[in-house]
């Protein structure tokens, strides 16, 4: 047996070698490279050594084209302006890591076009599994794109029809207890500013501010509804509109996280004080939400676990250990953070 490596300088270290000096199969290398269980202890650490010893590296291309796992696990957002996908994914990319996968993060800038070009990426990278954020779980074109690349995905903070496993936040839960606190507070007029219902997100805190209402015997005030958008432009110039209106809201719901960002500058160019003029609730705990002057209370989750249990979830699909339900999801509690920013209403106010 020749265990002699190649000695041309700059000669391309292949399959071929690591086989040879390891004295195995091609088929043995490529079973240990894939992390097969039928390969022998003894064997396994020959080719290890001989990859080692070698500086060889499997061709990704390669491998997909004879239908190997990429062991390549994609992750497509909206924007990597926001420190919760950041959270996001460091947590898939911790279990991933663990189990030999490499996770490729992609930033969609929110728009269809730039969602479908990416999943046919990594369908073409023959990605072994996709984690999911998109921007308009109604838009036709996406969803069609991501039926035809038959990549296992799993959404976060989305869901999709047909029905594919997700991992979301209790935002429902923790909307309607920032509203029935307020409410408690004696606010009976609260806005709401948020994505509205083109989204799981969206149409969750909807519901619970309107359940919170209904559930106290309020009537909900339709104006006081801001339901398209997540910008800090968007809120800024809504909270303007909101607080110029005759009957004025008393409290204030900013939920999304970069909403907080646009309504504090307005609130202070209307020359309002937090709380004694108006109450304020965001939602993603923020630097910004900490250090306020009041410092602004918050329903806070935890973006590192919703990445790290996509991730498992997603691994289920890949070893198809009992593989999820296409409808299943895990949702994550929110908590209710009480700060400085919330009174009760001034009198003559409601």
């Amino acid at each position: 047996m020749d265990n002699t490596p190649p000695t041309t300088p700059h000669q391309r270290i292949t399959v071929h070698d690591v086989a040879r000096v390891a004295g195995v199969s091609i088929g043995t290398v490529s079973r240990v490279v894939n992390g097969a269980a039928t390969v022998k202890p003894a064997a396994r650490e020959r080719v290890n050594q001989a990859i080692a010893e070698l500086g060889w590296a499997p061709s990704v291309a390669a491998q997909a084209m004879r239908g190997a796992s990429s062991h390549m696990v994609g992750f497509i957002f909206s924007d990597i302006r926001n420190p919760l996908y950041s959270a996001m994914v460091k947590g898939a990319e911790d279990v991933l890591t663990q189990h030999g996968y490499l996770l490729m993060i992609a930033s969609s800038d929110g728009l269809a076009e730039r969602e479908i070009a990416l999943i046919d990426l990594f369908a073409r990278r023959k990605a072994d599994g996709l984690l999911f954020t998109i921007e308009e779980e109604s838009d036709t074109a996406v969803r069609q794109s991501l039926s035809s690349a038959r990549i296992p995905t799993v959404m976060l903070e989305r869901e999709l029809s047909p029905a594919v496993p997700t991992v979301g936040a209790d935002h429902y839960g923790g909307t309607r207890q920032a509203a029935e606190y307020l409410l408690s507070l004696g606010h009976r007029r609260i806005a709401l500013i948020s994505g509205g219902r083109s989204n799981r997100v969206g149409r969750d805190r909807l519901r619970g501010f309107t359940d919170a209402h209904a559930a106290a015997g309020v009537e909900q005030d339709e104006q006081l509804m801001r339901l398209d958008g997540f910008s800090a432009d968007y809120a800024f110039r809504q909270t303007q509109l909101l607080l110029g209106l005759e009957r004025p809201p008393t409290a204030l719901i900013a939920a999304g996280m970069h909403l907080l960002n646009g309504i504090l500058p307005a609130i202070r160019m209307k020359g309002l004080r937090i709380p004694h003029d108006i109450s304020l609730i965001a939602s993603n705990d923020s630097p910004l939400a900490q250090l306020a002057t009041p410092a602004i209370s918050v329903i806070r989750y935890d973006g590192y676990a919703l990445g790290r249990e996509a991730a498992l979830l997603l691994l289920q699909q890949l070893k198809g250990d009992t593989p999820p339900q296409p409808d299943a999801r895990v949702e994550l509690p929110t908590e209710f953070v009480m700060r400085e920013s919330c009174a009760a209403p001034k009198a003559g106010t409601l």
